[in-house]
């Protein structure tokens, strides 16, 4: 059971990864026109550095006792809190557009975010499993818990990253409410808190004024402010339902900005239409129906936790990115996991499915289930079986049940 959970959740990653080797491709070759001294293939290039370099640390860490991570998220979240600290230093962090969000190291870009986002997770995780008993206490489970999440989140909002601020919040909380947080006092936190925050990032920053503004009305600069969520959207209707063909994408040429990482998406729907776009979307849900399946019979609760914020982030940030593309929320730079051009969030995402392939190794068998059932009827209560013996009854239900 566990080999075949493990088959079809890899097998879902190289699907989204394929189908992003050719549309970065298909998407970037063009930046480089017929006759220039610059390499056509540089983006490519780079992406299947990066994707190789991924692929490299995912198989060593689904070989890894995932446990091993546990004791390594203090210095995880150390070292995250270190790198984020430095883009906001100048002369270190590397400015771009108004944000500081890039630290450079001989000539290669490094977004400390990304990392962030594979460190936080670890640490909810191993949060919420050390204090499971004081989850449900504001003062000794709530609060810890909204210090720590809060730091990375306020250190990103500074770059200034208002949305990869929000994604940090949203999936380790995810996390933290799966290991016992209560849902109520997150709530109230929330309501008084978000919109502050809101508000302080609406009036101190202009460009999400901007955002908002294009957001309510795209038609109202549409070769200004409101182009690329324009563009965007017309790449989406020319698709049509079997799409232009692949390489066949009008938007690509210079009309849509960010055309192979944050707006990718929009270039696939064209180029492959409503099948090629439908198809994408169920490899995501498929991904995270499998990775609820793993987080569900791991072996622990650690293991549960893991598996559930890294396929609840990449279900997250997929939906954000689809409903930007699609002008259903106001424009952020995020990218499509697995699919959009990009160097260490291809390379933490690779990481993070490392992870959860070394849970899905280590997952409860029916086999093992059926035997801890009956050692415990027979009264051979072990420390094993007490751990794992309500997931055992769970997941000899879903096996009699199928």
């Amino acid at each position: 059971m566990s080999k075949s959970l493990r088959n079809a959740y890899l097998l879902n990653v190289l699907a989204l990864l394929g189908i992003g080797v050719v549309m970065v491709f298909s998407s970037s070759a063009i930046r480089v026109l017929p006759g220039m001294e610059a390499d056509p293939f540089v983006f490519i290039k780079r992406h299947l550095m990066f994707l190789g370099l991924g692929l490299a640390a995912m198989a060593v860490l689904a070989r890894v006792d995932y446990a091993i991570w546990q004791k390594l998220a203090k210095p995880l979240y150390l070292l995250g809190l270190v790198l984020l600290v430095l883009t906001l230093i100048p002369g270190i962090g590397t400015e771009y557009n108004g944000a500081r969000r890039w630290l450079r190291f001989g000539g290669i870009g490094f977004q400390p975010s990304d990392f962030a986002k594979f460190a936080l997770l670890v640490a909810a995780a191993t949060y919420a499993s050390v204090r499971k008993d004081e989850l449900g206490s504001i003062r000794r489970g709530f609060i810890p818990a909204c210090i720590f999440v809060g730091i990375y989140a306020v250190l990103t909002m500074a770059q200034p990253d208002f949305g990869t601020s929000l994604f940090l919040a949203a999936s380790s909380f995810l996390v933290l409410i799966c290991g016992g947080l209560r849902m109520r006092h997150l709530v109230l936190v929330g309501a008084l808190m978000l919109p502050v925050a809101s508000l302080v990032m609406y009036s101190k920053f202009e460009h999400v004024q901007t955002r908002i503004m294009v957001f309510l009305n795209p038609q109202a600069d549409p070769r200004g402010k409101g182009h690329q969520v324009n563009q965007s959207l017309i790449a989406i209707g020319a698709g049509g339902m079997e799409g232009q063909g692949l390489g066949n994408s009008t938007q690509k040429l210079y009309y849509l900005p960010e055309q192979e990482t944050d707006f990718i998406f929009a270039v696939l729907a064209e180029e492959t239409g409503f099948v090629g776009s439908v198809v994408t979307l169920a490899l995501f849900a498929s991904l995270m129906l499998i990775g609820v399946q793993v987080a569900r019979r791991a072996r622990d609760r650690f293991g549960t936790l893991v598996a559930t914020g890294f396929t609840g982030a990449v279900g997250l940030q997929a939906a954000i990115n689809v409903a930007v593309v699609t002008a259903s929320v106001p424009t952020k730079g995020i990218g499509l996991p697995f699919i959009s051009f990009g160097g260490s969030a291809c390379f933490f995402y690779l990481c993070g499915v490392g992870l959860v392939l070394s849970v899905a190794r280590r997952c409860v068998s029916a086999e093992q289930a059926e035997q801890l059932i009956r050692s415990e009827a027979q009264g051979a209560r072990t420390a094993q079986s007490a751990h794992l013996s309500a997931r055992a009854r769970r997941l000899v239900a879903g096996v009699s049940g199928a």
